[in-house]
């Protein structure tokens, strides 16, 4: 696959439009176009630029410089060659339409008996011909010249734009490297906003099927209780031992079950499961799987599951609260063991 299909099948990929891309590069909309198109002609024969915008395209959407450098150079070398051959051909094409001032020479016989007239018009004759000679080798010159002044203005451009190109690609490698930082700031602040929306679900008795969970409260309020049932059976949610909707207390379900819950304060949130097979039944509380422990539970009895809602702000108090009571703890340790030792 050529390089500017690369590029232009990496922006589609990741989504990104050529405006988008132009503003993260400086680069005009048009010249990015017309890298994904191969249309060079937009570069108005100044092909030093090209290699520094593929280059810097490369980096703004993640594609590998180095990979696809010998191919770019290539292929701009070909190119310019392909243009320089053109106007070769151009420029011979309209010289060999310029009249080429040659003209045959008759060769006239003496007739004695030619009048002054016929003198004259052969005389005014000749003296058009030298003068459309004179033209043409004037003509043939000044294109001469005039091609000459515009290889020399060229040559000056290339170099002043190639001298601006290498300043231009040094502060846009050091834009680039600030950029870079600043995404990768801005990944991590994105990670850290993401980590703070998680519903965390703990679980802090395995054998009584007991859960915690935090960040709820102050995130969604909300969250979902899905069941997969093999059998036929009752599920019964209650907030605080009093069911969310007593109407369903007795209702079957089969299938899969699914319900949001909505939370606004601190509680105790059970689930309860009329019929329990086994491994065959599964839950997953805020997307989190769980499984159901049947140490304390009895054939036949409803298997029953215990989440604990609780604020980020009595979670803190505990961890405070435990860490406390610990350095207590590691004094009251070092001091004993002290007074041993003075003992």
């Amino acid at each position: 696959m050529a390089y500017y299909h690369i590029l232009r099948q990496r922006r589609q990929d990741l989504n990104l439009s050529i405006e988008y891309v132009s503003s993260q590069t400086r680069l005009a909309p048009q010249y990015i176009q017309a890298i994904e198109q191969h249309n060079l002609d937009v570069f108005s024969d100044d092909f030093s630029f090209v290699r520094y915008f593929v280059h810097a395209y490369c980096d703004a959407i993640g594609v590998n410089w180095i990979v696809i450098k010998d191919e770019v150079d290539a292929d701009i070398n070909a190119y310019a060659r392909q243009r320089s051959m053109a106007l070769s051909q151009a420029q011979k094409k309209l010289i060999a339409q310029m009249p080429n001032g040659k003209s045959k020479t008759k060769q006239h016989s003496k007739h004695p008996g030619r009048s002054r007239y016929q003198k004259s018009i052969s005389a005014l004759s000749r003296n058009i011909q030298w003068k459309n000679r004179k033209n043409i080798k004037t003509w043939i010159v000044g294109g001469v010249v005039i091609l000459g002044l515009i290889v020399g203005l060229n040559f000056i451009m290339d170099l002043h734009s190639s001298n601006q190109a290498a300043q231009e690609e040094a502060l846009r490698q050091e834009e680039l490297r600030e950029k870079e930082e600043e995404t990768d700031r801005l990944a991590q602040q994105r990670q850290s906003e993401r980590e703070s929306q998680e519903i965390v679900l703990t679980s802090t008795n395995p054998e009584e099927n007991i859960y915690q969970m935090s960040n709820v409260l102050e995130t969604t309020q909300k969250f979902t209780i899905k069941i997969e049932l093999p059998e036929e059976s009752t599920v019964v949610i209650y907030k605080d031992d009093v069911p969310l909707d007593e109407s369903t207390v007795d209702e079957l379900y089969s299938g899969t079950f699914e319900q949001e819950v909505e939370v606004t304060e601190p509680c105790t949130i059970a689930v309860e499961v009329g019929t329990y097979v086994g491994e065959g039944t599964t839950f997953s509380f805020a997307d989190n799987n769980v499984t159901f422990n049947p140490t304390y539970w009895a054939y036949g009895a409803p298997a029953t599951f215990y989440i604990e809602v609780v604020s980020n702000e009595t979670l803190e108090q505990e961890s405070q609260t435990s860490s406390d009571g610990q350095t207590a703890v590691n004094e009251n340790a070092a001091e004993e063991t002290a007074y041993e030792f003075t003992e």
